[in-house]
């Protein structure tokens, strides 16, 4: 069995909030790459409080679609992660340059055994130091990293696009005006109006653990069954053990699932499940029924053939030399699927494709798999 680094025993949990998470999590839902649950009612107000053109200004200064990592990262450079004000947790952030975030980062990879490549650009090797301490870290789990090739260059990517928001950065500027208007007059706003969900949270964790903060490895069978310190052996051999201090997070979103390995630590979220649970669900079987409609040679080929023109029942069987009865049926499922559309004409039934509905069908699966890049 290969050897993994050694990590520093920090046994215990913290029951806190994270103003750094919390951001990184709205402003992946406005910008669209949390765009399965954006539609929930909890999200409605948050998303229309955002004019248009913050949005199309967000494009330059966070990326397209936003990342949900960059507020982290940097909190967690400079301790910042369980910090809830967000003028204390962002002060420190924006203080740091290139260098200042490799030699942070640095420090905290040592307990890992990993070092930065020095020969490289301070951005370069703040990229290159962050993806081999996330594998270390994976690894020191149990992890089969070699299976997380695909998602080594989207890392990259996005640890150089945070290089461009610091100090030395030629976004820096432009990044925090944009984000102190987003902070105080539109998500503030939004938060305030989740108040009671947030003591609800922590009243919950506080009367399961008994206390907010605590030295030994904590009780977890009071977790939702979804969540990831249940699903996750690896996680939960981590914590039990000791190797893993818990940040329970209490957040307002009510996300059941979303978890975040640092060093000696993993920030998980604890809400029951909810209108997201079910939306992401219902999410689920919308797709499904609509993916299982081409899940059929008659009626790809069917989708095909009138790919350009729209075609009668008859037309359709002649050429495919089957009944105009079976046409009429897979025919059907398509048109409840709404990949088609189909008219009467006379005693004929015309179809023809909805292109779009088709290409949504495809945007939808693979924003629902949310696949690494190649």
């Amino acid at each position: 069995m290969p050897q993994t680094p050694e990590q520093t025993t920090s046994a215990g949990w913290t029951v806190g909030q994270s103003i750094a998470t919390e951001l990184d999590v709205a402003l992946a839902i406005v910008g669209g790459s949390f765009n399965i649950i954006a539609g929930s009612d909890e999200f409605q107000a948050l998303n229309e409080h955002v004019p248009a053109d913050w949005l199309a200004e967000s494009r330059t200064v966070l990326g397209d679609p936003a990342a949900e990592y960059t507020l982290g990262f940097l909190a967690g450079l400079v301790d910042m992660k369980a910090e809830a004000d967000y003028g204390r947790a962002t002060l420190a952030m924006r203080e740091l340059t290139a260098a200042d975030a490799l030699e942070k980062l640095a420090g905290q990879a040592a307990d890992l055994r990993v070092t930065p490549d020095l020969a490289l650009p301070p951005a370069e090797a703040l990229a290159d130091l962050a993806i081999r301490v996330t594998l270390a870290l994976h690894a020191g789990l149990g992890y089969d990293t070699g299976a997380q090739g695909t998602g080594v260059e989207r890392r990259r990517q996005e640890v150089l696009r945070i290089t461009r928001v610091l100090r030395d950065g030629e976004l820096h500027s432009h990044f925090w005006h944009w984000l102190d208007r987003f902070f105080y007059e539109v998500y503030q706003p939004w938060r305030r109006t989740r108040e009671h969900a947030i003591k609800t949270l922590e009243s919950h964790a506080l009367a399961m653990l008994g206390a907010l903060e605590g030295d030994e490895a904590p009780p977890l069978a009071w977790l939702p069954a979804q969540n990831p310190l249940r699903v996750f052996q690896s996680l939960q051999d981590g914590v039990t053990d000791g190797r893993l201090r818990v940040f329970f997070w209490i957040e307002p979103f009510g996300l059941i699932d979303l978890w975040d390995l640092d060093p000696g630590q993993v920030l998980v979220s604890f809400s029951t499940p909810g209108a997201i649970y079910h939306n992401f669900h219902a999410f689920a079987d919308d797709v499904a029924v609509r993916t299982k409609a081409l899940a059929d040679p008659t009626r790809l080929i069917i989708l095909r053939l009138i790919r350009h023109f729209g075609m009668m029942n008859t037309e359709l069987a002649n050429f495919m030399e089957i009944s105009r009865p079976t046409v009429s049926v897979h025919a059907k499922i398509l048109r409840e699927a709404g990949l088609i559309r189909s008219e009467q004409h006379g005693r004929e039934v015309r179809h023809e494709i909805v292109p779009s509905e088709v290409r949504r069908l495809f945007s939808d699966l693979e924003r629902f798999l949310d696949l690494p890049e190649e």
